[in-house]
């Protein structure tokens, strides 16, 4: 009966003297109280000191199981090392998720204020535009005189713009305009949503930005188009007046 007491004598003597020192015997919710987390900067720093203690925690498990192998009774060690360990890290982190929740409550609200805040704007932006007079519609340009003239008169100034020349500036004028309305599409499609919606209101709310903005997309479609069935019917008055022109100084005079 005394060389198995010896032994576990000496087991437990081993053991105590091979452990490793633990990282902290204070509870961590005692030295970061979860009600003391009432603005972002505490938040962050609760999350900050989760993250060390856990990083601690797992590195005094390694060292801890090392040693149990040095140990009589290494089962007993290696199960009492990952037990301490866990219930620290566990602990620790019940106080990390208040800290975690709480900064997404306070993004969520600040998501809401900054949706708020962008409908605001673009809304006085619309009431500003709606309020202002329209533009009077520009006069038809002036046609150039295009008399034929002798040698020498004239000026590099008078020049009249060929057909193919005067339909690319068209196209151009349209491109850029097409370009600029894709950037306020885009603009408006990126306003923030608030993260408290439910998927459907998310959709929903896409939804009627996409329409409103095809809606506005084939409005300004058919003002292009307008502006070029006129544009046309001005090419097409001037090269009459041209052909008029050119006509008349040819017919010979009695």
């Amino acid at each position: 009966m005394r060389i198995p007491l010896i032994l576990l004598t000496l087991g437990l003597v081993s053991f105590n003297a091979c452990a490793v020192e633990p990282p902290s015997t204070e509870p961590f919710a005692k030295r970061y109280d979860p009600h003391s987390i009432t603005n972002a900067a505490r938040a962050r720093e609760v999350i900050a000191a989760y993250d060390e203690e856990k990083r601690a925690w797992e590195n005094w498990y390694k060292e801890e199981t090392a040693q149990c192998y040095r140990n009589f009774f290494v089962t007993y060690c290696l199960d009492k090392a990952k037990t301490e360990r866990t219930e620290h890290i566990n602990e620790a982190r019940r106080v990390w998720l208040v800290a975690r929740d709480f900064l997404r409550k306070e993004r969520s609200e600040q998501a809401v204020k900054d949706r708020k805040a962008a409908e605001a704007k673009q809304a006085a932006k619309n009431a500003k535009m709606d309020a202002q007079p329209p533009r009077a519609a520009k006069a038809p340009p002036k046609t150039r005189d295009v008399t034929p003239r002798k040698p020498g008169e004239g000026h590099a100034a008078d020049r009249v713009l060929t057909p193919e020349e005067e339909k690319a500036n068209a196209e151009a004028y349209a491109k850029k305009q097409q370009e600029r309305e894709e950037r306020v599409a885009e603009q408006e499609r990126k306003v923030p949503e608030a993260p408290s919606m439910t998927p459907e209101e998310r959709i929903q709310a896409r939804a009627e930005r996409r329409a409103a903005a095809e809606k506005k997309r084939a409005e300004n479609i058919k003002k292009r188009a307008e502006k070029a069935a006129e544009y046309e019917r001005q090419v097409k008055l001037r090269e009459e007046q041209k052909k008029n022109s050119v006509t008349g100084d040819l017919v010979p005079r009695l």
